[in-house]
């Protein structure tokens, strides 16, 4: 499963529902949206690279890749290995 994770708004604030709403349906996302108002998800899983959007495969909780940013058809093929 693909999830998005909104780490701020586009005043650089902690996202609220109503901006995770608002991206989902500005960009047609099908998928879970979640906020991350502490950007902990980020700070854990990214290995210090700060390079927006990033990209992290989990398994149950474990990182399996961390490639930075990634299209759907490279999320499809890490999903399938």
């Amino acid at each position: 499963m693909f999830l998005e994770i909104i780490i701020e708004d586009e005043e650089g604030n902690a996202p609220d529902q109503d901006d995770l709403v608002s991206w989902s349906e500005t960009h047609g996302l099908t998928m879970p949206v979640l906020g991350d108002a502490n950007s902990t998800v980020l700070y854990t899983y990214a290995s210090g690279s700060i390079g927006l959007p990033y990209t992290v495969l989990l398994d149950r909780g474990v990182v399996v890749e961390s490639v930075g940013s990634a299209s759907v058809s490279q999320m499809d093929e890490l999903l399938a290995e």
